[in-house]
């Protein structure tokens, strides 16, 4: 992918911020107090999942010509991004410990962030198939 597209690639991941911000108020106001903290968590990670696909599906349809090692490339660029942006925030603008950052990796308590880290990653690479599927 030309460096042009990783800066589009990079503005179009602002909007996967967004929806995690978005869906992170959805889950404290309305998921958690109707299932529970691990319903909650477990319905607003699906919630960002499902967004997160379909805004790479939106961007990936666009790309004419990318190739399987393109895609997971650009699933690769979103997901170091996403960490860095996770742990730099959380660590130095929010104060939190590394252990607390780290708990939302621990899918043995019922965490599912790393399904959002899997998406963002593979997520490319399943768009481009689907969209080659469309064009038969």
């Amino acid at each position: 992918m030309p460096l042009m597209n990783y800066a589009k690639a990079f503005f179009f991941w602002l909007g996967f911020l967004a929806v995690a911000i978005a869906f992170g108020v959805v889950r404290e106001k309305i998921l958690t107090p109707a299932l529970g903290p691990l319903g909650g968590r477990a319905g607003g990670t699906l919630l960002v999942c499902a967004s997160i696909f379909l805004l790479i599906y939106i961007y990936v349809r666009k790309l004419k010509d990318a190739t399987p090692n393109a895609l997971l490339s650009l699933g690769i660029f979103w997901t170091v991004l996403t960490i860095a942006f996770e742990c730099l925030f959380g660590r130095y603008l929010l104060g939190l410990s590394w252990q607390l950052i780290l708990a939302d990796y621990n899918v043995f308590q019922g965490r599912l962030w790393p399904l959002v880290l899997l998406v963002t990653l593979l997520g490319p690479l399943l768009a481009g198939k689907m969209r080659s599927y469309a064009r038969v």
